[in-house]
């Protein structure tokens, strides 16, 4: 009976470790060593295309860094067609940049046009140039980015908004 229990209390000893160490591993917003999410939000509208689209589309683009992953999510709402192309681009409030980061972009009107993650240990190619992920994380971290959908009759682009960091309901 005694040989039992230590090997029960041997295995029950290897599960509590396991077990500490996958609550270690979480990413619980109280642990200080867990990586922390920051939102980022882009609200698009066609009077910040440069020049000014006139017409009811708008949409949202959001953006969630945590570590060194940044997810993105685009939706949109009343394009004059379906959407041709998707993108972030670099560039401040009024002026245009160069696409940094192209999007796989679905052809509809009204709902989701993107969605996916970019990995910022690792460049992040346009087709023709590419940019550090530390560089596009400065950029975005200094409003010096913003996210824009074109259509077949704007194909400059329909609407457009700067990326910028989101304030939490607790105001952090």
């Amino acid at each position: 009976m005694d040989t039992q229990w230590k090997i029960g209390a041997a295995a029950l000893a290897a599960v509590i470790a396991v077990a500490g160490a996958v609550v270690a591993c979480s990413s619980d917003p109280s642990d200080p060593a867990a990586p922390q999410a920051t939102m980022y939000v882009a609200r698009m509208s066609g009077t910040n295309e440069v020049p000014q689209i006139t017409g009811s589309a708008s949409g949202t683009a959001t953006f969630t860094l945590t570590g060194k992953t940044l997810s993105y999510v685009v939706t949109v709402s009343g394009l004059s067609g379906n959407a041709a192309a998707s993108h972030i681009h670099s560039a401040p409030p009024g002026s245009n940049g160069g696409i940094v980061v192209p999007f796989n972009a679905a052809g509809v009107q009204s709902g989701q046009v993107a969605s996916g993650t970019v990995d910022l240990t690792q460049p992040i190619s346009n087709g023709t140039t590419s940019i550090s992920g530390d560089s596009l994380l400065t950029l975005l971290n200094n409003g010096l980015l913003y996210t824009n959908v074109h259509t077949a009759a704007n194909p400059g682009g329909e609407i457009r908004g700067q990326i910028t960091r989101a304030q939490s309901s607790n105001g952090y």
